[in-house]
Parts: structure tokens; sequence; C-alpha cells
């Protein structure tokens, strides 16, 4: 009876796995994210694609309603420590650069129920200081980008132009990176007029 038992089971094994991999290449791949063939990978240089999500508010919010500012747009994630490190980093930049133009608008897509609770107060008491929080659950933005790594930062001029791209935390943080978006924001600002 062992070895019938053994005999059978080894021949349940092989038909799952054969209906396993029927399965997995009669099922359809899945859809991708709304309207993300119509986008090409974003590059420097090229125009930002326009979104609107939702912030921690309820209210819409475009990337169109930056026209004329610099753009720090970047994708985290709070299931890892992305969004506090980015945070550290913006709280400097946006002090000293956001009266002169600089904005920050974040995009998170996994939010943990804990710091969702309360209207997102445990995100934005965490993970802001300043900056637009906005929510894409589904990933669609991050598709329509092509993001596929958190955190992942564009640097976009005021005429809604990719200037940059960085990836990562380290290139967050190098002064490098901090001096070319100060060059950016000031070069959009006016010079003040003589007396």
């Amino acid at each position: 009876m062992g070895n019938r038992a053994a005999v059978l089971l080894g021949r349940f094994r092989r038909l799952a796995a054969a209906v396993a991999v029927g399965l997995m290449i009669a099922t359809p791949a899945p859809a991708p994210a709304a309207d993300a063939e119509n986008f090409e990978s974003v590059a420097a240089g090229g125009q930002a694609p326009d979104f609107t999500l939702v912030d921690t508010a309820g209210k819409n919010v475009s990337l169109s309603d930056f026209t004329g500012k610099v753009i720090l747009l970047t994708f985290w994630s709070c299931y890892t420590d992305t969004c506090f490190t980015t945070v550290k980093v913006f709280e400097d930049l946006l002090a000293r650069l956001g009266p002169l133009g600089l904005v920050a608008p974040t995009i998170c897509e996994e939010i943990p129920p804990a710091l969702a609770a309360d209207n997102y107060a445990g995100l934005l008491e965490r993970c802001s200081v300043g900056q637009k929080v906005l929510l894409d659950p589904n990933r669609e933005v991050r598709g329509r980008y092509r993001i596929h790594q958190l955190p992942t930062s564009i640097l976009i001029g005021p005429d809604l132009k990719v200037v940059e791209i960085v990836r990562g935390v380290p290139p967050l943080r190098d002064p490098a990176f901090h001096e070319r978006i100060e060059k950016l924001v000031r070069s959009k600002t006016p010079a003040p007029a003589p007396n």
C-alpha cells in the first residue's frame, strides 16, 4: 500500500504540474495600466506625462497643476523605509527652495493600513514635510512612467520637460544633485528689479 500511495502521489504531482503549465499558457497577460501603451518610457528631454491622482485630503491633483514650477516628482512605498529617507532629503530642499518655486509631489502606491487610518494622519505625520502626497493604489501612474524601482525621482522643469531621473536613495542625497535642482530653480526665478 505504501508503494502504491507513492506512485499515485507522483502521478498526481505530475498532473498538477501539467495543469499549472497549461493554465499559465492559456491565461492572458494582465492588461497594462490604463493608457500605458500610449506612453513611451520617460526620458530626460521628453515631456512628462500628465496625470491626475487624489491626494490624502481627497482632492484631485494633476501634474499640470504645477506648470511654471520646478517639480521633484518621487515614487515611493511606505512598506519600506523609502518614504522616511526621502522625507529627510526633501526637508532641506523644500525649506530652501520651496519659496523660490520648487514643489515635491510624491506618489505612494503602497500604504500600510495603520498609516492610512485616520485620513492618512499617520502617513502625513511620518512621511510629509510639506510635499503633496498623492495616492496611486492601482499603480496606474507608475505604469505610465514605467517605474521599476522605488524610490525613483524625476526632476521636471517649469515647462513639464523631464530634466533628470534618479533611482534609489543614494542619488537623492548627492550634493551635486541638490546643486542641479537649485540651479534649475534659480534659473526660472526672475532676478530682482534694480532700485
